[in-house]
């Protein structure tokens, strides 16, 4: 969705990311979970940093990304009850190979977002998101700053291209209560 968000928002958003980053507060990416959690340059190359409703712009974000979850949950009767999010940075050179995002035995996440935070992009400076449909690419999305992208978290396989710029975004998953934290009605 090419410009769904406000230019104000993301200008906000793209600054304190860059703020951040400038501070030395995004930390390398990893990838796994538990004992499979490593980091691997080769494999992903963006430094993150969580997202936890700090400032206005991350508070008026979320309030968005509320308001979506909702809509998914009328549209589609998803059950989704929360949303994780963290902000993204690429340097030139970096990228994400292809990959699911979900964690095996652990599908709590069902919707995948991304939100672009880059003020111009052009075609040759890489960095787009490729969505696969088996080994084809069915979709180069550039990202583009205001675009919001959603895919279904554990069936679609994307990667981040190589990028030839610093490229800014926002990666979030609407995510499901696990089975174990939902009060049994019988006990």
């Amino acid at each position: 969705y090419p410009d769904y968000f406000s230019n104000e928002l993301i200008t906000d958003l793209y600054r304190e990311l860059h703020q951040h980053l400038n501070e030395n507060h995004l930390r390398a990416a990893h990838i796994g979970k538990g004992p499979q959690r490593i980091q691997s340059q080769n494999i992903r190359g963006d430094s993150i940093l969580w997202l936890n409703g700090g400032s206005a712009a991350q508070r008026a974000y979320l309030d968005e990304m509320e308001l979506l979850r909702l809509a998914f949950n009328r549209q589609f009767f998803l059950g989704l009850t929360e949303l994780e999010a963290h902000f993204a940075h690429y340097p030139p050179g970096a990228g994400y190979q292809k990959h699911l995002d979900s964690f095996q035995n652990d599908n709590l996440r069902r919707i995948s977002i991304v939100t672009y935070l880059n003020p111009q992009w052009r075609n040759d400076d890489g960095g787009e998101l490729l969505i696969y449909q088996e080994e084809r690419v069915i979709a180069e999305i550039p990202p583009l700053g205001g675009t919001l992208v959603c895919f279904v978290s554990e069936d679609t396989p994307h990667q981040v291209a190589i990028t030839h710029r610093e490229r800014s975004s926002i990666a979030g998953w609407f995510r499901v209560r696990a089975l174990d934290t939902v009060a049994h009605p019988c006990g």
